[in-house]
């Protein structure tokens, strides 16, 4: 076998884990140009092919008509008989593989990247009575046939749910006393009145309601409540 013509390679510079010289196994290198693991052959690297398809050009390989042909496993691959000039004895070459694999496994965060998890929407009997006429005007607004809606997004749909999540902060903790005590009132109301249990508010709870709505309303238009002291 007789070498491709090129410049041996240094197996110092080569990458470690790119070469096989343990102790009691064959050494072997990675071809430089088809990426592939070879044995080495007094210090080169055995002839192979790089797998790439000949095209048939119609002619055979062997002068007998009746032999058939050859198949090809692709053409001479031009790493074949690289010289590898093996400057490194195998403990030096063991070291400067341990120190790779280290550098490779520290760049690798053992702390696990979790995802958070999605929030789930509260359902419609947890939310506030002061978002009810926002989530009906958002309900009827998903039913109608609205262009812009099935385009993408609405800017009506972004303006009530903003509406109902502010709504929903200011239920959540509210600052003002007399929200307090209209929100007690209200569901001390519906533990005893049967039409707003079946979802029909009668006069009473709708009045509530109102009010509650309105406080509301206020506050989004001239900001934060007042703590009470």
């Amino acid at each position: 076998m007789r070498h491709n013509g090129r410049a041996p390679i240094l197996a110092s510079q080569m990458r470690p884990e790119h070469l096989n010289l343990r102790e009691n196994e064959p050494r072997m290198a990675v071809c430089p140009d088809c990426r592939t693991w070879h044995r080495l052959t007094r210090s080169m690297i055995m002839p192979h092919r790089d797998g790439v398809a000949v095209p048939k050009d119609g002619l055979r390989r062997y002068r007998d008509d009746t032999a058939p042909h050859k198949p090809s496993t692709g053409r001479r691959c031009s790493g074949s008989a690289q010289r590898i000039d093996i400057d490194i004895t195998p403990e030096e070459w063991g070291e400067q593989l341990l120190a790779a694999e280290t550098t490779a496994a520290g760049r690798r965060t053992a702390r696990p990247i979790r995802k958070p998890r999605p929030q789930v929407a509260p359902a419609a009997a947890q939310m506030p009575a002061a978002t009810r006429p926002l989530r009906e005007q958002l309900a009827e607004h998903q039913q109608s046939d609205c262009t812009r809606c099935k385009v993408g997004r609405c800017a009506r749909v972004v303006e009530l749910r903003q509406q109902i999540r502010r709504t929903t902060q200011i239920a959540a903790a509210p600052a003002a006393p007399i929200y307090g005590q209209l929100r007690t009132a209200l569901r001390d109301h519906r533990a005893t009145c049967t039409p707003c249990t079946n979802g029909e508010p009668c006069k009473v709870g709708r009045r509530l309601t109102a009010r509650m709505t309105g406080i509301a309303q206020n506050h989004l238009r001239s900001g934060p409540l007042m703590r009470s002291a």
